[in-house]
């Protein structure tokens, strides 16, 4: 196990308060990435395990036709819907 002790004696002094940044005295504010603007609506983890050729399958798919692995999985799971309401 690391011996942190030795780290903490070599590390210089903290700043004072007049040598700190004034971005310090500023509102915090996280950075803008997008996620919540594209809210999916997609709560719930699905694991399973596949073969590995359907799996570079399934890859290749999605990234020739610009999609997410969930966006391939969910408009399959709706042709098979409709598939079979139609042979119903």
């Amino acid at each position: 196990m690391a011996d942190f002790k030795k780290l903490r004696r070599n590390l210089p002094a903290p700043p004072t308060a007049a040598e700190a940044p004034a971005n310090l005295s500023s509102p915090e504010i996280a950075p803008a990435d997008g996620r919540s603007a594209r809210a999916t609506g997609r709560t719930k983890q699905l694991a399973t395990r596949v073969r590995e050729e359907f799996h570079d399958e399934l890859k290749m798919y999605a990234a020739k036709h610009r999609l997410k692995l969930v966006e391939v999985l969910e408009r399959g799971h709706e042709a098979l819907k409709a598939s079979q309401k139609g042979s119903s």
